[in-house]
């Protein structure tokens, strides 16, 4: 058996294959320790299937395939799961990364262009929840599918996305080449605790991560919402006081079908104010994070 290129099937060649603490990062913006991004997916399918919301798939004979279940699921999440996230961010001050599918911009534009008018950042989630970037065959197709996601988020909102993350997330061998050559600062296909550069056919683009370490609204749902509160509690904990060690990031995704709910949207408000009342920590978007390490990389290569 021919023997698997693992640092091209896994993109080593860009990315570190141990990503390393620089002897610079003592501390994030203002002497924060921990670094706390919240999240909000904007996602949309061109087909809604059970995998949406993950039971009851469709009868074996059915006729019409058309999954109203996934459909409304969706439809929900645009309509009124992203404005309560969006007040409940308003109310605390905080500001967020929306991570949107280019097809949720050209379908319902009010919810990039609020977002980005509320000071939150909009990035792209590709095109179409349903087709990820492993479907395409060529390069070429997944350009074109990234390309309309940029035109249509920047069309909503006056502002095109510098940060970028697959569905799944699930990047192709050509995606970090794409974002490279497409000028994003950002993607967040790849788990880590801390943040690090990419080199890509030199163009720099900073890897944040997506919930690893942290958690999605996905994974709080089974605990309730008592129980998912104080998940989401004991984790920050942990992380805070991995922090007093070394500077440690948080992140909180929901998605705007599940985590807008209102029972779930409660839990996030009250775990904003639960992490408020800590000392040391920097709530920022995925691109003031990627700004800060492009920043002090460049400060401390030239020193």
């Amino acid at each position: 058996m021919a023997s698997l290129d693992f640092v091209k099937a896994y993109q080593w060649n860009y990315r570190p294959q141990t990503p390393k603490r620089p002897s610079w990062f003592k501390e994030w913006p203002g002497g924060a320790r921990i670094a706390v991004t919240i999240n909000i997916m904007n996602e949309w399918e061109s087909k809604p299937g059970p995998h949406t919301m993950g039971r009851r798939p469709m009868p074996r004979d059915t006729y019409y395939t058309d999954d109203f279940l996934g459909l409304t699921a969706r439809e929900y999440g645009v309509n009124f799961g992203i404005w309560r996230l969006l007040d409940i961010l308003d109310k605390h001050g905080v500001k967020a990364t929306v991570i949107s599918s280019g097809l949720t911009a050209e379908l319902f534009p009010d919810t990039v262009k609020e977002a980005r008018r509320r000071g939150h950042e909009v990035a792209s989630h590709h095109w179409d929840q349903t087709i990820h970037p492993t479907v395409y065959k060529t390069k070429e197709e997944e350009r074109e599918a990234m390309l309309n996601s940029i035109k249509a988020i920047e069309k909503a909102c006056g502002e095109r996305p510098f940060g970028y993350m697959s569905q799944g997330p699930r990047p192709s061998p050509f995606t970090l080449e794409l974002n490279a050559e497409l000028g994003f600062k950002w993607n967040g296909d790849f788990d880590s605790d801390i943040p690090y550069t990419m080199n890509i056919n030199g163009a720099k683009v900073v890897s944040v991560g997506y919930v690893r370490p942290a958690y999605t609204d996905n994974d709080i749902v089974p605990y309730g919402l008592a129980g998912g509160l104080q998940q989401l509690k004991d984790e920050f904990d942990a992380h805070y006081e991995e922090a007093q060690r070394h500077p440690m990031k948080f992140r909180y995704s929901m998605h705007n079908f599940t985590g807008g709910r209102p029972g779930l949207a409660k839990l996030f408000d009250n775990f904003l104010q639960y992490v408020k009342g800590h000392p040391g920590v920097w709530f920022c978007r995925c691109i003031d994070m990627a700004d800060f390490w492009l920043q002090q990389e460049a400060l401390h290569e030239k020193g």
